[in-house]
C-alpha cells in the first residue's frame, strides 16, 4: 500500500510540476491545471472517506491561515504540499491499521494452537469431565442447544438399530444419524456422526454433521472431548451455520473444565466475529456470567 501510494504521489507532482511550466510559457492553461487538483483533491477525500469511513473529515490545518495569494503557481504550490501531507498521512494510518490486524490475527492463531494443545495434553492424561451426563444433562434447548432444530429434507434411511449409517444419501444418512440423537442414544450417534464425516467430509452437512458430534460427547459430560471436537469442527467449517454454535459450545465447554480464562477469550471471538448471531446475543451473557468474564 505504501509503495503504491508513493508512486502516484510522484507521479502526481511530476504532471503538476510540468502543468506548472507549460503555465509560464502560457499562463491560460493554469485554469486546467487547478481543474486537475481539484479533481485530485476530490479524489484523494473519496479514498480516505472508503478507507475510514463515511464519517471521515479530512484533517485542517490548525497553523496560522495562509495569507491569500494573487499568484496561480504560486497558489498551486500550497495546494499541492496539502495533498502530498494528506497521501503521506493516509499511508501511515493505513499501513496502523494492517499492523493491528495482523497483530489480531497472530493473536487468534496463537490462541487456537494453545487451546488445541491444551485438549491434547487432557487427552493424553484421560481427560476430565468423566463419562456420566450431569443431573439434567439431557437434550434441553439450554444444554443442547437447538436440538429441536428440523431435519433435513430428503426422507429418511432406514436400518437395524446401531450407529452403523445404513444405505442412501447423505441427507438420509444425516438424518437418521440425528434421530438417533433426537432418541437420546449417544453412543450410537457418535458412531452414525462420525461415519457420515468420514463418508462425507465435503458435503454441506458436514459441518452440521460435526458439531451434532461433538454434542454427543457433551450431554454425556465428556467436555473436554467435546471442547476438542467444536474446535476441530469450527477450523474444518469456519462458514458453515453452526460456526457461531461452535464458539459458544466451545467456550461452555472450557468452562465446565475450569478452563474459565480461555472460555472468555472464545466467548470474545464469538462476539467480534458473530455479533448478531442468536449465539452471541441471546445465550453468551449467561454463559460469560457463568466462566466469571469481565
Amino acid at each position: 500500500m505504501g509503495l503504491s501510494i508513493s508512486v502516484v504521489r510522484g507521479a502526481f507532482l511530476a504532471v503538476v510540476v510540468a502543468g506548472m511550466v507549460v503555465c509560464m510559457a502560457c499562463p491560460a492553461s493554469a485554469q486546467d491545471v487547478g481543474k486537475r487538483v481539484d479533481k485530485l483533491e476530490k479524489e484523494l477525500t473519496a479514498v480516505q472517506r472508503k478507507v475510514f469511513g463515511r464519517g471521515y473529515v479530512p484533517p485542517v490545518d490548525e497553523g496560522e491561515p495562509e495569507a491569500p495569494v494573487a499568484n496561480p503557481l504560486a497558489d498551486m504550490d500550497v495546494r499541492v504540499n496539502s495533498i502530498e501531507s494528506r497521501l503521506q498521512q493516509l499511508t501511515g494510518q493505513v499501513e496502523e491499521l494492517r499492523h493491528k490486524n495482523d497483530e489480531l490475527a497472530h493473536r487468534l492463531e496463537s490462541f487456537m494452537s494453545d487451546t488445541e494443545f491444551r485438549f491434547n495434553s487432557l487427552e493424553g492424561k484421560g481427560g476430565t469431565g468423566g463419562g456420566t451426563a450431569s443431573a439434567g444433562g439431557g437434550m434441553t434447548e439450554t444444554e443442547g442447544g437447538g436440538y429441536g432444530e428440523p431435519a433435513a429434507s430428503g426422507g429418511a434411511a432406514t436400518a437395524s438399530t446401531g450407529g452403523a449409517l445404513p444405505s442412501g444419501t447423505p441427507i438420509e444418512k444425516y438424518n437418521y444419524a440425528y434421530a438417533l440423537l433426537s432418541k437420546g442414544k449417544y453412543p450410537e450417534a457418535q458412531s452414525a456422526f462420525q461415519s457420515f464425516l468420514a463418508q462425507n467430509p465435503k458435503d454441506e452437512l458436514a459441518g452440521s454433521a460435526n458439531y451434532w458430534l461433538g454434542q454427543t460427547y457433551f450431554v454425556r459430560g465428556q467436555y473436554d472431548q467435546a471442547a476438542k471436537v467444536f474446535l476441530e469442527g469450527y477450523q474444518a467449517y469456519p462458514k458453515s451455520a453452526k460456526a457461531p454454535d461452535y464458539l459458544l459450545k466451545i467456550g461452555i465447554s472450557l468452562t465446565k473444565i475450569k478452563q474459565t480464562q480461555d472460555a472468555c477469550a472464545v466467548f470474545a471471538e464469538l462476539k467480534t466475529r458473530f455479533p448478531n448471531s442468536p449465539a452471541a446475543k441471546d445465550r453468551m451473557p449467561a454463559e460469560k456470567k457463568v466462566a466469571g468474564c469481565k
